[in-house]
């Protein structure tokens, strides 16, 4: 009696161990074919002619984008970035806070200095030119402030 059962458990073990080895064969043989999927280029899409057409549009757009950024870039130190204003009476007495000192000064600390002065016959105007956050001319003490204002230094 022993001797069927042990050639059924001898068919069973012979039978697992083939799945087992078929199972291996399968994942070598997957294995191997994700390699080679990925040592393939992939494949180009098809661009239609109106697609091309558009591509271009949009790199030269870009392109002129990327120019226009460029000069824009350059012309930025140059523009006014800082603005300082006091406003003050200069004839104690007479009239209000009418008169007033203007700083305009580009990126590198360059541009001028506007006074107004206004009394009861008038206005005067006077301009200061400031070249790297000073100026050649004497600055009176709200010149000083409206430039230290325009500057980021405010008192």
């Amino acid at each position: 009696m022993l001797a069927p059962f042990e050639d059924a458990q001898a068919w069973l073990v012979a039978l697992v161990l083939l799945a087992l080895l078929g199972g291996l064969v399968v994942i070598l043989i997957l294995l191997r074919a994700l390699r080679s999927r990925e040592t393939l280029p992939a494949p180009e899409p098809e661009i239609d002619e109106s697609s091309r057409r558009e591509l271009s549009e949009i790199s030269a757009r870009l392109a002129a984008l990327e120019q226009g950024m460029a000069r824009m870039g350059e012309a930025l130190p140059r523009s006014v970035q800082g603005v300082g204003v006091v406003r003050y009476n200069p004839f104690p007495g007479t009239g209000s806070n009418m008169s007033f000192s203007l700083a305009l000064l580009d990126g590198r600390a360059n541009g001028v200095v506007l006074s107004v002065l206004t009394g009861r016959d008038g206005s005067r105007v006077y301009g200061k030119a400031v070249e790297a956050g000073t100026s050649t001319y004497p600055l009176s003490e709200e010149e000083r402030q409206a430039l230290a204002i325009a500057r980021g230094k405010q008192r």
